[in-house]
């Protein structure tokens, strides 16, 4: 099966990827970032590069698929304050292997 991949976030984050021909998307609130996110999951694509500090809003829709093989969130980009998302889910995974936080 075929598989497309979109990247979501903000103008500024996407402009890169529209240069490669990337299917980009850049919701203004939560709500339409969650309307977003259902629509290209309906749509098949499989890989989805989420800006950073959108990862945070929609965590229950990522953890939903989190032992699916499609789609796959892949988080971007993005400036914030405080710890990453990735370096989040980074801390949770190394906690549930090793028992404690190691980082």
């Amino acid at each position: 099966m075929n598989y497309k991949i979109c990247v979501i976030g903000n103008e500024a984050l996407l402009f890169p990827f529209l240069q490669f021909g990337f299917n980009a998307f850049s919701p203004e609130t939560e709500e339409d970032l969650r309307e977003c996110l259902k629509d290209v999951i309906e749509k098949n694509y499989g890989i989805i590069y989420l800006e950073d500090s959108y990862c945070f809003m929609v965590k229950d829709v990522i953890d939903k698929y989190k032992y699916s093989l499609t789609p796959i969130f892949i988080p971007i980009g993005g400036r914030r304050e405080g710890e990453s998302y990735s370096e989040q889910q980074a801390r949770e995974m190394m906690e549930t292997a090793v028992g404690m936080n190691v980082l």
